[in-house]
């Protein structure tokens, strides 16, 4: 699903923010106005982006980052900055917008929290102003996050009438940044200059910005004599609405550019129909030649590039690598795909790759010229949309909403025939489409209405109810249970204490809920060595399409939830996999059962066995869309059933100084075998002891591990450990504790282990003998066989005493 880093990664930085805010270095910007020093109590943009350069405070900013190697981060609040003229970082900036989150209700996408809204930060260039100028002095890098940048204009810049939005001089990166309505004669929203500049792209939107070219991009072609080399990846963007008819060009690339473009879409844009291009790619245009390159390198995957108006939508010629795959290229007035060179139709070496697009081959207006030698006997997988129309394959321009993580995009209709675009078999497309949703390709359900999930063609996958075959081990219930625990008690001390940021409370509380839940239902439902499963956390939901009041269509992803799905599971037995199916023989001992307190599915057996090396336990597990059954999907639980260890804990016993008394203690009150959960659960042996028992009905588990010559150690019982370790003494009852000399003035350091009922050994537990001839904090404490130089002193002395008082008989 999509990868907002949140799920335990997020978790864990929610967690700790009031922990680390006495070292947060975070310059925040607490005014919308465009302040440049004139108000001490304040806090602008302007005068954060200098307070970064300084390195020190400056106008209303406390000082960031004071090191020159750390970029530092500005963070801005919800509103609209309007600037007077135009930003200039002149070192390393991270600027994030306000989060756009509402941490009350889980993503419709993820089904994590928090819920992804609308951007909520907007920096204008208001018309006359470009936004960002990186190109000065030390070529800075840009990092923008969660921001809208619009009305940049580099108009009335006369010297350089370039990148409306950013003219880049550094490495520049965008994170879910939107640049609308932005103005320039080259580069409108981006501008790169020199080879100091690249560009990554991931998620945002790009509408409505113009320029005489490259209306989205532009950049410098030739720097020193040479080649401009810069990297440019654009990933999960939309970009519409671009250009004009005067306009040469959407993306103008030259100089030596390595181009991605990945699960974008490409649509409604415009350029001059007699010789204009969306994507200009090529040496040779109608303009006339451009500085380019034979090692460029362009890579276009799983796009949506349809319904621009241009005389070539993309523009390529015989100079450097093309690789076109997974993209529906078509349904574009003028050529979807046109040969700057002449005729392609004979060339034999046009630098282009192909493979399972959706294309318009046929000759005329909307064609994608390609070589013969490409396309020939459908070699290149693509499906020919000559004769399809838009509508039959292809959902209208769907609208920003949280289903399409508020950017446009088109969807695939599912029509089940070789005719669409819906999982074509093809496995190397995009990892995620624009959403960022991964594109899982499934091959284990075992429904018998189950169909393999693979990718569509373009940018968008349709979430198609797929449940993944799942694996897990049962693990320690105590263990479980002091995590949750711990989970609970940062959530509440969160929740208590006033400097928690208010937006996060919401998604507290209903953590705290969570957790208590889980400690309550863990403890009441546990069965013996169960394993919890979550069949919701790693599958695809389902998405359908309804209607509105006004009979318009929507798109609602019905999230993986016990609200919206009905769990099933079923016991099939003990095997393994064989070519994907179970291969084994039932078992009346295993048992699968969804749990709706815990909203998992508990698999466990009713007898204590362990599951054999080399086989698995297997259930099978169905989920059911509530408001439609007919949306159903089945695969495999997975399990391997271990025996827990049980475990000690260290404990301090107090020894009388010159007492001859030994110390009578109970070292299994220091050990449990809870790990493995209710026993009670057992049908075969409901009343299974926790340790140790041999053949004869004596109880003898405790083992110690350290042999002490100045401690004497007894038991009640002893015997034979069990299994392997047979060779040691094992002890039963209660265990007595005395030093062999009255005159011992020091603390000992024993260790012990206990065994569980199938002889399963536990972690070493320590039992500290705290004698109280022993002077406060001294460390006149022996753990065997090694001590300081002040035990030495004391034995020296003792030996000494020891003498004088023999001298003294004599």
């Amino acid at each position: 699903m999509k990868n907002y880093k949140k799920g335990l990664l997020a978790l864990a930085i929610l967690s700790t923010m009031s922990l680390m805010a006495a070292d947060d270095k975070t310059i925040y910007v607490n005014t919308l106005d465009d302040e440049d020093g004139t108000n001490p109590a304040k806090c602008s943009l302007r005068e954060a982006i200098k307070t970064a350069e300084m390195r020190q405070a400056y106008g209303g900013c406390s000082a960031g980052q004071i090191y020159s190697t750390v970029p530092n981060v500005i963070q801005l609040e919800a509103g609209e900055y309007k600037l007077s003229k135009e930003l200039r970082p002149n070192s390393d900036v991270i600027i994030i917008g306000k989060e756009p989150a509402d941490y009350s209700r889980p993503d419709v996408l993820t089904n994590n929290y928090p819920a992804e809204t609308a951007l909520k930060t907007t920096i204008s260039g208001q018309g006359v102003s470009r936004i960002f100028n990186t190109i000065y002095d030390n070529k800075p890098s840009l990092s923008l996050k969660n921001l809208i940048l619009k009305d940049g204009s580099s108009l009335k810049d006369t010297n350089n009438s370039v990148g409306g939005a950013i003219y880049a001089g550094g490495v520049t990166t965008l994170t879910n940044v939107s640049i609308l309505n932005a103005k320039a004669k080259n580069g409108a929203a981006i501008y790169l200059n020199d080879a100091t500049s690249s560009l990554t792209v991931n998620f945002g939107v790009f509408d409505g910005n113009t320029a005489e070219q490259g209306s989205v991009l532009g950049m410098t072609c030739a720097d020193n004599l040479l080649f401009t080399t810069r990297t440019i990846e654009i990933t999960g963007a939309s970009f519409l609405n671009n250009g004009a008819t005067n306009s040469t060009s959407t993306f103008s690339f030259c100089g030596q550019p390595s181009v991605t473009f990945t699960a974008n879409t490409i649509t409604n844009n415009i350029a001059n129909p007699d010789s204009g291009s969306i994507i200009q790619f090529s040496q040779l245009t109608p303009q006339g030649k451009v500085n380019f390159s034979d090692n460029s390198t362009l890579s276009l995957l799983s796009n949506t590039i349809v319904k621009n108006n241009a005389w070539a939508t993309l523009l390529y010629g015989y100079n450097g690598a093309k690789s076109i795959s997974n993209n529906i290229l078509a349904y574009n007035n003028g050529k979807s795909c046109r040969y700057a060179d002449g005729d392609v139709s004979e060339v034999t070496d046009s630098g282009v790759v192909v493979g399972y697009n959706a294309l318009t081959l046929a000759a005329g207006n909307d064609q994608c010229e390609l070589a013969n030698s490409l396309t020939k006997e459908g070699k290149d997988y693509s499906l020919d949309v000559s004769n399809i129309n838009f509508s039959s394959i292809l959902y209208d321009l769907e609208q920003p909403s949280e289903s399409t993580s508020f950017m446009p995009m088109y969807f695939p209709k599912n029509l089940g025939t070789e005719k669409d675009l819906v999982d074509i078999g093809f496995t190397g497309c995009s990892t995620a489409d624009q959403r960022g949703v991964t594109r899982i390709i499934a091959q284990n359900s075992t429904g018998e209405n189950d169909i393999s999930n693979s990718c569509d063609i373009g940018s968008t996958e349709i979430l198609r109810l797929t449940a993944n075959n799942l694996s897990a081990n049962n693990t320690s219930v105590t263990v479980a249970l002091a995590s949750y625990q711990n989970e609970l008690d940062i959530y509440n001390k969160l929740i208590a204490d006033p400097k928690t940021n208010q937006d996060y409370i919401p998604y507290y509380k209903i953590q705290s809920e969570n957790y208590s839940n889980l400690i309550k239902y863990t403890k009441s439902e546990q069965k013996y060595r169960t394993i919890f499963i979550d069949p919701f956390i790693a599958n695809i939901p389902t998405e359908i399409i309804t209607q509105d009041s006004n009979g318009k269509m929507v798109r609602e992803v019905k999230h993986l939830s016990a609200d919206n799905y009905t769990v099933t599971a079923k016991s099939l037995g003990l095997g393994l996999l064989t070519d994907g199916k179970f291969n084994g023989n039932p078992d009346p001992n295993l048992h699968c059962e969804w749990n709706a307190n815990l909203k998992k599915i508990l698999m466990w057996r009713t007898d204590d066995a362990v599951t054999v090396s080399g086989d698995n336990e297997f259930c099978s597990y169905t989920l059911t869309l509530k408001s439609d059954p007919n949306i159903t999907s089945t695969a495999y639980l997975i399990g391997n059933l271990v025996n827990i260890a049980p475990s000690t804990t260290d404990t301090t016993l107090n020894i009388e100084a010159g007492s001859t008394k030994p110390i009578d203690v109970d070292l299994l009150q220091y050990a449990n075998d809870d790990g493995d959960g209710n026993a009670a659960a057992l049908i075969t042996k409901p009343n299974k002891p926790k340790f140790y028992i041999n053949s004869k009905g004596e109880e003898l588990p405790i083992r110690i591990t350290t042999d002490l010559d100045p401690v004497v150690i007894t038991a009640d019982r002893s015997g034979a450990c069990p299994g392997t370790d047979n060779k040691y003494t094992c002890y039963g009852g209660k265990i007595h504790i005395q030093l062999k000399n009255t005159l011992d003035p020091f603390s000992y350091k024993v260790k012990y282990l206990v065994y569980d009922a199938d002889g399963l050994a536990s972690n070493e537990g320590t039992i500290t003998l705290e004698n109280s001839g022993t002077a406060a904090n001294s460390p006149r404490v022996s753990g065997g066989g090694s001590f300081g130089w002040l035990s030495l002193v004391g034995l020296i002395g003792l030996a000494g005493y020891r003498r004088m008082k023999m001298n003294k008989k004599a």
